[in-house]
């Protein structure tokens, strides 16, 4: 199942959240959520518009606007 990361606020290096989703649009988690770095080890709180899903780790994350027409209808 792919990842969630986001960018680093502090390195802006790609990290994972910790969670997993099958879901291609983001936007529904609206609630904050937050993990500890594992590039910086501080807590960053992050949500859906923020993150990317980084389908397998050799693969560079895309952003769901960047998934548009790839035939996920």
């Amino acid at each position: 199942m792919p990842r969630i990361i986001i960018s680093c606020p502090v390195t802006g290096q790609d990290v994972p959240t910790g969670h997993r989703t099958q879901d291609i649009d983001l936007s529904s988690m609206t609630e904050a959520r937050s993990f500890r770095c594992p590039v910086c080890h501080e807590v960053h709180a992050w949500q859906g518009r923020e993150a990317r899903i980084e389908f397998d780790e050799t693969t560079p994350a895309a952003h769901p606007a960047d998934l548009t027409g790839l035939g996920a209808d």
